[in-house]
C-alpha cells in the first residue's frame, strides 16, 4: 500500500514527506523534466502509477493521505495528456489494485493478485490506450465492482484498514 493505514492525525510528518515526495514530486519534476525533449522528438511516453484506491473509490478512510496522492496523479495525467495531445507523446495514469511486491508483502497466488512481471507485461501494452486505466483484467473487474457497490465498498475498505492497522500496533 505505500504507507500503514492511520488516522490522518497520527501520520509522522516524516511520512507525509515522503509520500508527497514520491506520489507528487517526482512526478511532476520528472515530467517537467523530459517533456521538452518529447516534444522536441515529437514522441514519447510518460506513465504515472496511480492507485485502484484513489480512482475506483471514492474514499479510503485511514489511507486518506496515500489515496489522495494517487488521485492527484490521475488529474494531473488526465489534464497533461489534454495539453499535449496531438504532440505524440502518451501521458497515462495506470491505476492498479494488488500487485505482489516487497511493499505490499502479498504474495501472487491469488487471481487478483498479480506478481510484478505479470503486471509490467499488462502495463506496456497498455499504454496508449486511455489517459486512466487499469491495465491487468482482474483489476478491471475489482474496479467495475468497486464503483458499482462504493458504499458497501468504502465500508469493507474501513474495516479492513483499521483490521491492518491493529496488526501493526500488535507487531509493536
Amino acid at each position: 500500500m505505500g504507507c500503514p493505514p492511520e488516522y490522518f492525525h497520527e501520520v509522522d510528518r516524516q511520512l507525509t514527506e515522503s509520500i508527497l515526495r514520491v506520489n507528487v514530486n517526482a512526478a511532476v519534476w520528472v515530467t517537467k523534466g523530459v517533456i521538452d525533449g518529447m516534444l522536441k522528438r515529437k514522441r514519447g511516453a510518460i506513465l504515472n502509477m496511480g492507485s485502484g484506491s484513489a480512482m475506483d473509490i471514492s474514499s479510503f478512510p485511514l489511507l486518506t493521505l496515500y489515496a489522495s496522492t494517487k488521485a492527484f496523479l490521475a488529474t494531473f495525467s488526465k489534464s497533461i495528456s489534454l495539453e499535449y495531445e496531438g504532440q505524440g507523446i502518451d501521458i497515462q495514469c495506470q491505476a492498479p489494485f494488488f500487485i505482489a511486491t516487497k511493499m505490499t508483502k502479498m504474495k501472487s497466488r491469488y487471481l487478483f493478485i498479480p506478481s510484478a512481471e505479470i503486471f509490467s507485461r499488462a502495463s506496456v501494452r497498455w499504454i496508449g490506450y486511455d489517459r486512466v486505466c487499469n491495465p491487468y483484467w482482474s483489476h478491471s473487474v475489482q474496479a467495475f465492482v468497486a464503483r458499482t457497490l462504493d458504499t458497501i465498498t468504502v465500508w469493507g475498505l474501513e474495516c479492513y484498514a483499521k483490521w491492518l492497522r491493529a496488526q501493526e500496533r500488535s507487531r509493536r
